[in-house]
């Protein structure tokens, strides 16, 4: 395969899948444990109130430190978002008997989120932030909880006060996404703040944004070299076998048949989610995710195989698999941002517009030249736009 170019000082980091809001269900960490086993995965944050939920929260929602605790080649971080520690007490303590600390989230950036004061809101008033970690600690303890956090919320001269905050608490650990809650996902991670932070606090940091290949993570780690831990969010949409590529610094390469496989796969455990998530559990129990298919095509087809079988009775081909609409969704939301790692002819949106996934196949090997091609993934930064919310500045083809 390719080679990258190698970093000299090599260090073992721990690669985890960051939150995404909508994204990473159970069913999407599992297939990512298919495809490229990140170390540990965040689950989306779960927004807690005074009403919601009240008893337990969804079966499904952290399944992996709970029925499925053991089973998963991955650890998992549950996180939750909310703005009272007593609400986030009631919900944080049954967690808290299946994993070593809970995640809170002070970082998202959503209007919606923000207007509530949840989220990136929590940063805006240094007073605010620092009675809600002090509530925090208090209801569940020193170690118990750990903060995912932004850089600020209108500017980044904010961030030198809150990291002196955020550094005389004593929690499991700091994730810093150095961007401001203004920023978005436009400009730059500034990983020179992350590197601040690691020298600052007394408990790990782990490092977020624009990590999208092993180039980008040396970048990074040039400028944070402490920072032992990172996640990785939309970089893996853009690459699923990321986590690969940062372990073996060589651009990952697999089959047609492979890449079509390996959505079929998603598409299925999508659909299982939806429709018998006590299914979903069973396969884990039974083993179908202990080994990490990567780039083996025979594997995936295995797999695949296996799936339909005992999802739908039968075996089902790809070119006759039909899912629920909103299970296609799910693979056509994870297709916007991997095509940007192909060849420019895998941009073409007509793949966004088929309605099923037989036509979707068709449209992946119609853009394949040769049956035995094997395609490569890689970073191209003209697609940013893609995934960043910037302006497609013409790159999208009509």
């Amino acid at each position: 395969m390719p080679l990258l170019k190698k970093n000299e000082n090599p260090k073992k980091r721990e690669l985890g899948l960051a939150p995404m809001e909508g994204v990473t269900c159970l069913a999407t960490r599992l297939w990512f444990s298919l495809t490229s086993q990140p170390d540990f995965a965040m689950t989306p944050f779960l927004r807690v109130t005074r009403d919601y939920p009240w008893k337990r929260v969804p079966s499904t929602y952290a399944a992996e430190i709970f029925d499925l605790k053991g089973l998963t080649s991955y650890r998992l971080i549950p996180q939750l978002m909310g703005t009272s520690p007593s609400d986030l007490e009631r919900i944080a303590t049954p967690l808290l008997k299946n994993s070593n600390f809970v995640d809170i989230n002070c970082g998202c950036p959503s209007p919606k989120v923000v207007g509530s004061h949840a989220g990136s809101g929590l940063l805006e008033k240094l007073e605010v932030f620092e009675e809600f970690l002090t509530g925090i600690q208090e209801k569940l303890g020193e170690s118990r909880y750990s903060i995912k956090m932004r850089s600020g919320f209108h500017t980044n001269d904010e961030f030198p006060k809150l990291l002196n905050l955020v550094a005389k608490m004593k929690m499991s650990q700091l994730t810093l996404h150095a961007r401001t809650r203004q920023e978005r996902y436009t400009s730059f991670s500034k990983w020179n703040l992350i590197d601040m932070a690691s020298q600052t606090c007394g408990f790990p940091v782990v490092g977020s944004g624009d990590i999208v290949d092993s180039q980008s993570l040396e970048n990074t780690m040039g400028q944070a070299p402490m920072v032992e831990k990172i996640i990785v969010g939309r970089g893996a949409l853009r690459n699923p076998w990321i986590f690969q590529e940062l372990r073996t610094n060589e651009i990952v390469q697999l089959t047609s048949r492979t890449l079509v496989l390996s959505l079929a796969c998603y598409a299925v455990l999508q659909d299982i989610l939806a429709n018998n998530p006590s299914l979903l559990l069973q396969l884990v129990e039974k083993g179908l995710f202990e080994k990490t298919c990567g780039t083996d095509e025979n594997l995936w087809e295995q797999l695949y195989h296996k799936l339909t079988v005992l999802y739908y009775g039968h075996y089902i081909e790809t070119k006759s698999l039909v899912v629920e609409r909103p299970s296609f969704a799910r693979v056509k939301m994870i297709w916007n941002s991997l095509r940007s790692s192909l060849n420019s002819g895998f941009m073409d949106p007509f793949l966004l517009r088929v309605n099923c996934f037989p036509d979707f196949e068709k449209g992946i090997v119609s853009k394949v030249q040769e049956s035995n091609e094997l395609l490569s993934l890689k970073y191209s930064s003209q697609y940013d736009w893609i995934y960043s919310g910037a302006k497609n500045n013409g790159n999208e083809q009509n």
